[in-house]
């Protein structure tokens, strides 16, 4: 077993408070901290601090390392790569608006930048690896999203509600793709209008989408403190407009079903669903994967044509995951439809058995990992890696949650899902 740092990312989204408070430093940091990354991507595999007494100074410098040093011994025969990669997220405004790409996708898009000569790293590519990267993000703290395609007459209606006159062409073919009063089929798909609208707003010219944003917020500063939806998505709109003046992002965002969660309430995103993290601090887990495909809301590459490739338009009625609870001293767990990960926590107090690999994640509470000739304690804002030559190790969650994480599970546990499906 090793015990792992998180590889720190600094984006301009990030928080000087929210990391370095589960993980017990003092803040606020002079780097705004986004993400700490727990796995072994080559774009920032976690640094080991410890390993077994008999490795002594002989320790890989990372789990990518020592991965490759030993794949049989900490993947086991059945996986030629760590298939997950297991993130603490810290956001203090919103991400860019965002999808990935399936895992056919992802294969035939980094092979043709590959061909194209762009480099590893090319701040242009699409395509950083040729893995798909669904995602299952676990609150710690209260969080929003934006997460999949509102079911769509919803939208019909919340855009005339708001009726600004800027925004009624795309009102209207939205709502050419209702069923009729009758029953009769649509002439389009609602994945077709959605795409469409979706492509007409992020291919604005900046001055049009300045005028469009300008109506857009004059309108929702009026109906921000209205009740349901429409007040919702008005404050949305207010919110966004100060982070990022005159995105075209803030009028997709009127779309996207908006989501609000509380500690430990989750949200699942599958290949090529748009979505947005707004504010708040959660545990990410996803596959193994750094591909990200920009709509808005970021001064980052953005290529639309290529997302309106990748995108799945199909409204998403419910992003949220359900979690299946343990019973006090068994885990409960998180179901997703994918074979990459299995997420599975511990309440302060709990204990399982776990076979690697695995990552193991201590966020809000202390945990003691236990092998047949290793124990590791594990502080908040670390993690342990679990070999699968390892064997049965005890993970036990000691103590309370720390207020930082305002989510009692102190342990998340992630395992592949079904290996066998992997390859």
């Amino acid at each position: 077993m090793y015990l792992l740092k998180g590889n720190i990312h600094s984006f301009e989204w990030g928080s000087t408070e929210l990391l370095a408070g589960v993980m017990g430093r003092p803040s606020p940091t002079a780097k705004r901290e986004a993400e700490a990354w727990f796995g072994a991507h080559p774009d920032g595999p976690s640094e080991i601090l410890a390993g077994p007494p008999s490795a002594g100074a002989g320790l890989p410098s990372d789990l990518a390392e020592a991965i490759a040093e030993d794949p049989a011994g900490q993947l086991g025969p059945n996986l030629a790569q760590l298939p997950f990669l297991v993130k603490l997220l810290a956001a203090d405004k919103a991400l860019s608006i965002q999808a990935h790409p399936s895992k056919a996708q992802a294969e035939a898009g980094f092979a043709a930048e590959n061909a194209a000569g762009l480099p590893a790293g090319d701040p242009t590519r699409n395509y950083q690896d040729k893995n798909h990267k669904p995602e299952l993000l676990v609150a710690l703290t209260e969080f929003h999203a934006l997460a999949g395609f509102r079911p769509l007459a919803q939208t019909v209606e919340l855009l005339r509600d708001l009726d600004v006159p800027e925004l009624a062409p795309q009102c209207e073919a939205l709502a050419a793709a209702l069923p009729g009063a009758d029953g009769a089929a649509a002439e389009v798909t609602e994945s077709t209008a959605l795409r469409e609208v979706l492509g007409q707003w992020l291919s604005l010219t900046p001055a049009d989408a300045e005028k469009h944003v300008a109506a857009l917020l004059k309108r929702c500063e009026q109906l921000s403190e209205e009740p349901g939806t429409l007040g919702e998505a008005a404050r949305t709109v207010v919110e966004l407009q100060q982070d990022y003046p005159s995105d075209p992002g803030i009028l997709v965002a009127l779309l996207l079903n908006r989501v609000s969660l509380r500690p430990g309430e989750a949200v699942f995103l599958a290949a090529g669903q748009l979505h947005a993290y707004l504010k708040g601090m959660g545990v990410e887990v996803m596959a193994n994967s750094n591909n990200v495909l920009r709509g808005g809301l970021t001064a980052k590459h953005m290529d639309v044509a290529e997302l309106l490739t990748i995108l799945d338009a199909s409204p998403l009625a419910e992003p949220r995951c359900e979690v299946f609870a343990g019973d006090g001293q068994s885990p409960a767990e998180y179901r997703t439809p994918v074979a990459d990960f299995r997420v599975r926590i511990l309440r302060p107090g709990a204990s399982m058995v776990v076979q690697g690999p695995a990552v193991v994640l201590a966020a809000g509470g202390e945990l003691t990992v236990t092998s047949s000739t290793q124990e590791l304690p594990v502080a908040s804002g670390s993690a342990v890696w679990v070999g699968a030559a390892d064997g049965r190790v005890s993970v036990t969650a000691r103590g309370e949650g720390t207020r930082a994480s305002e989510f009692d599970a102190t342990a998340f546990i992630v395992t592949v899902g079904d290996a066998a499906a992997l390859g």
